[in-house]
């Protein structure tokens, strides 16, 4: 199949990827009317309906990286293909258009209260169909990651904008049922973009031949992204959104973020792609290829390698070189400490109130403001370049999935942590503060 087509997979693959937490999210508000539940559980609401997805998207995780690994060791030799992981792919991809065709028999069906348990289960199933299809995605063609990040990072920006207008045109309630109307156009865009990936997945892959490359030997600076995976992954949710910038930024102030955050959270992919399709000897993922059969043929990490010239087709004998100096992407290391640093600097300027550091940071609108999308930056940023890196690194084979499978495991775990830190932190008196007068501890 074309290249075209196979990117254009990928893209849709992404968009669909991320629909379900856009119903569990954005949709929550007019969802909850619906149901006719208090506004004063709206919080109780999002947080139960994103548990749901979070916790039963490890089991699919597991189930993959179980068989991957299974086919790896157990059964060497054996590829992708002798596995069926397109047909698997392509089964998951319409299952994933099949629960949101269900989700909208559950959200309309009802009566005036609806099925609110039927659309919590069904939001909990598209979770465990999400577990199963990402890995997927990534163990049919590392080739296109990149790609597919692009097109994850753009969703939120596209279904805003699907989103606004549908508020513009629908949002009058003594015209229309908005709240109503608005989830059920949202759950439908999310049927047709799903559809219309499923089928290019199926077009695109019913014929494989999994990509060359990921031999048992990663290269050492394969250290660097995996760490970049794990800490980007991981530790997001732990502080976005509830803690940074929900309890340090002013409240007025948050909306501006996620304004900002939506159109720049799609910046990092969008570039690592226009890397990998434009200037491949730079993009932190290149396959460098002198020719056919050549021993030179390979990965060689983030390191300086010798790769192709500039005026090299695909299948061209190499006849030219350049130079690649794989190890810039190093530079991007700092953003692993930085992101742990920031961590730290908001949890401690929540418990000690009265210190410099919370003082310049809490609440004030300039620095609290800066540090959170500094904060969330790092997180695209270090996903962006990581999955890539890990991949021209030589992980593809043994590497890639294991690395994204602790991610996401870090990532609920800490989610789950997170929401109970935030619930204990509000449940205590600041003038009984269980921490006040800790330091005095290390005088004695």
């Amino acid at each position: 199949m074309s290249e075209d087509l196979k990117k254009s997979a990928y893209i849709f693959a992404g968009l669909g990827m991320m629909l379900n937490i856009r119903l569990a999210y954005s949709s929550a508000p007019y969802a909850l009317i619906r149901f006719r539940l208090p506004e004063n559980l709206f919080s109780v609401f999002v947080r139960r309906m994103a548990s749901a997805l979070e916790l039963w998207c490890l089991p699919g995780f597991v189930i993959v990286n179980l068989m991957d690994q299974l086919r790896i060791h157990a059964y060497s030799g054996k590829t992708e293909k002798d596995w069926g992981y397109n047909w698997q792919s392509i089964i998951v991809q319409w299952l994933n258009c099949l629960t949101f065709v269900i989700l909208l028999y559950a959200y309309r069906g009802g009566g005036d209260t609806g099925h609110l348990t039927g659309y919590y289960f069904v939001i909990a199933v598209s979770g465990f169909v999400f577990g199963l299809s990402n890995p997927l995605v990534y163990a049919v063609d590392w080739q296109y990651i990149p790609v597919y990040m692009a097109g994850e990072n753009s969703f939120p920006m596209v279904t805003s904008l699907i989103h606004y207008i549908t508020t513009l045109i629908f949002g009058n309630r003594r015209k229309w049922n908005s709240d109503f109307l608005i989830v059920m156009i949202d759950i439908s865009v999310a049927i047709i973009i799903s559809f219309v990936g499923a089928i290019l997945w199926t077009v695109a892959f019913y014929d494989y031949t999994p990509p060359p490359g990921g031999t048992v030997n990663p290269y050492w600076q394969i250290v660097s992204p995996i760490a970049m995976v794990i800490v980007g992954m991981g530790l997001v949710y732990a502080i976005y959104p509830g803690i940074a910038p929900g309890m340090i930024v002013p409240f007025y102030l948050i909306d501006k973020i996620e304004m900002v955050l939506l159109i720049a959270t799609a910046v990092p992919p969008v570039i690592v792609a226009i890397l990998r399709e434009h200037a491949k000897p730079w993009s932190p993922q290149h396959y460098v290829w002198h020719g056919q059969n050549n021993s030179k043929n390979g990965f060689y990490g983030w390191t300086t390698y010798e790769g192709l010239g500039p005026t090299h087709g695909a299948g061209q004998t190499c006849s030219d070189h350049v130079d690649v100096y794989g190890w810039i992407w190093h530079f991007f290391d700092i953003l692993i400490p930085l992101k742990i640093a920031l961590a730290i600097i908001f949890i401690y300027s929540l418990h000690y109130r009265d210190s410099k550091i919370s003082r310049s940071i809490v609440n004030q609108p300039k620095m609290s403001t800066a540090l959170s999308i500094v904060f969330y930056m790092c997180h695209e940023i270090l996903l962006a370049l990581g999955f890539p890196g890990i991949i021209g690194n030589n992980g593809a084979t043994y590497v890639v999935l294991p690395a994204q499978y602790v991610g996401a495991f870090l990532m609920v775990f800490l989610a789950f942590y997170s929401e109970g830190y935030i619930i204990e932190y509000k449940s205590h008196d600041p003038d009984h503060w269980p921490t006040d007068g800790m330091w005095y501890i290390y005088g004695y």
